[in-house]
């Protein structure tokens, strides 16, 4: 079965066009400066999706490797790369096995939620087992997460319509045992003059962990500086914060 996210690959960019990346590419910049190793080149991008935050970096300077488990999502990525002609790498895989070696990288990167897709906590804590083992020493691990209050409360029982050029799109939320299940339908414009829509349906599940949670697996997991941030800024992550940016080396 395809996963859900190669279904919606082709269209993300355009469902996403409200993000602003420039301004989370300069988040993530600023947040490289405050940790110990400097300078930051080498950068693994665990969950890259189509790049979009990826080829901003690498137009600053930076050495992006790009990993991903869906093949239709980085595909998209290596034509964007392509496309702004940026030297990029490419990886399929599963970042609860993470394959590369220890100390590879200067800072390790995972953005939009992305992690709130391990729906296992002693998962997670494996996944930032791995990335303590890959990050040199002084090097940043960034990466952000809902919290369960947001999952629970501001998104449960939550439907939205939104449209583009050529999408139409669909969300209902619901909440149930600790996991939040998004129900995504698409209508992708395939005939302009007779209107013709194309329909697609999956499921996302996400699982909202709290800061001290998280700053408890952390630790364990060995990483000996531990920041959180309410998202976009430098105010203290809290329990009732929608999304926690979090910021972690050894």
């Amino acid at each position: 079965m395809e996963d859900p996210f190669t279904c919606i690959a082709e269209s993300y960019d355009e469902i996403m066009l409200k993000v602003n990346y420039p301004e989370w590419a300069q988040y993530i910049k600023t947040l490289f400066s405050l940790a110990p190793l400097k300078p930051i080149h080498l950068v693994l991008d665990l969950s890259a999706g189509t790049g979009s935050l990826s080829s901003i970096l690498t137009s600053w300077g930076y050495e992006l490797f790009c990993f991903d488990f869906s093949l239709g999502m980085l595909n998209i990525a290596k034509r964007k790369f392509e496309k702004q002609n940026l030297p990029g790498t490419f990886v399929r895989g599963d970042f609860r096995k993470i394959p590369f070696k220890e100390t590879s990288f200067d800072a390790v990167i995972s953005t939009f939620d992305s992690l709130n897709n391990v729906l296992d906590p002693n998962e997670l804590l494996d996944i930032f087992v791995q990335v303590k083992k890959i990050l040199k020493s002084g090097g940043p691990f960034i990466f952000d997460l809902n919290t369960e209050w947001s999952l629970k409360i501001e998104w449960n029982d939550f439907t939205r319509v939104e449209e583009t050029a050529n999408t139409i799109t669909i969300w209902k939320s619901r909440y149930l045992n600790s996991i939040s299940y998004l129900f995504f339908t698409l209508f992708v414009k395939i005939d302009e003059e007779k209107a013709i829509y194309k329909k697609i349906s999956t499921v996302f599940k996400e699982r909202g962990y709290d800061p001290a949670e998280v700053r408890a697996m952390l630790k364990k997991a060995g990483f000996e500086k531990i920041f959180m941030f309410d998202h976009f800024t430098f105010n203290p992550g809290k329990p009732k914060s929608s999304r926690v940016t979090y910021l972690a080396y050894h």
